[in-house]
């Protein structure tokens, strides 16, 4: 009997120990969800370039008094996945007030220009926006090249080969890194590219299987004309083997 007794309230203790330790975690849990201790005072929004801080906090409904604990994480991140400039994201809570967002921005490859129309690319042809010349970021290269944009946002080249070439060029350009020297690519020649840098300097490319040889040659001529403190003129390198520079 006695055993039993023992046991009974061993067993008791631990259901009166179970239940203060679940009061105890919704005392905790609404603390948390009720406090002003931890509203978001704080936002931290960081890698957003193309994308406006005030537009993350409208469309995210962020607001000064409502409680970290409160957002929903997971649905930030898909509504801010929806934006066509937007790669990943990842949303967190940072004790006690803060909300802090971490984005990676597509890569914007090029301008593409036909016509009137305006469009930026990443670095598999792919649309991601259309845009106003006058608003466009100065550092990305505009390229002249024959295409159109569907309704479904779709850029359709008319000469898939020139897409080829045209993705191969930019990533030649990058890995000289002479990408910031290039302002204007005109490839409307199926046989021939043009190049102009930022220094007035217009370059001639076959486009033909010489291209990555050539930029290669490109790169060393361009930084020995900077050196020399050289602007404007024309590089010439349809030639087989040889380079020519026209002042």
């Amino acid at each position: 009997m006695k055993k039993r007794k023992i046991k009974k309230n061993i067993n008791n203790s631990k259901i009166v120990f179970i239940f203060s330790l679940l009061l105890i975690i919704v005392i905790i849990l609404y603390t948390c969800l009720n406090s002003s201790i931890f509203n978001s005072k704080n936002i931290v929004i960081e890698g957003n370039k193309y994308v406006d801080k005030d537009y993350i906090e409208k469309i995210l409904e962020i607001k000064n008094d409502k409680n970290i604990f409160r957002y929903n994480m997971n649905n930030m991140e898909k509504i801010l996945l929806d934006n066509k400039y937007i790669e990943s994201v990842n949303i967190k809570r940072v004790f006690p007030d803060t909300i802090k967002i971490s984005i990676i921005e597509k890569e914007i490859c090029a301008i593409l220009h036909n016509n009137n129309e305006y469009c930026y690319i990443d670095n598999e042809g792919n649309f991601i926006d259309e845009i106003n010349i006058d608003n466009k970021d100065n550092n990305i290269v505009i390229v002249n090249i024959d295409y159109d944009l569907n309704n479904l946002q779709e850029i359709k080249f008319k000469n898939e080969e020139n897409k080829k070439r045209l993705l191969y060029l930019l990533e030649c350009i990058k890995e000289e890194s002479i990408y910031k020297k290039i302002e204007k690519i005109d490839m409307m020649q199926i046989n021939s590219i043009k190049m102009y840098t930022k220094d007035d300097i217009k370059i001639l490319l076959n486009n033909d299987e010489s291209l990555k040889y050539n930029i290669s040659k490109l790169s060393m001529i361009l930084y020995d004309l900077q050196s020399k403190r050289q602007q404007g003129g024309e590089i010439d390198l349809t030639i087989e083997k040889y380079a020519l520079y026209r002042n």
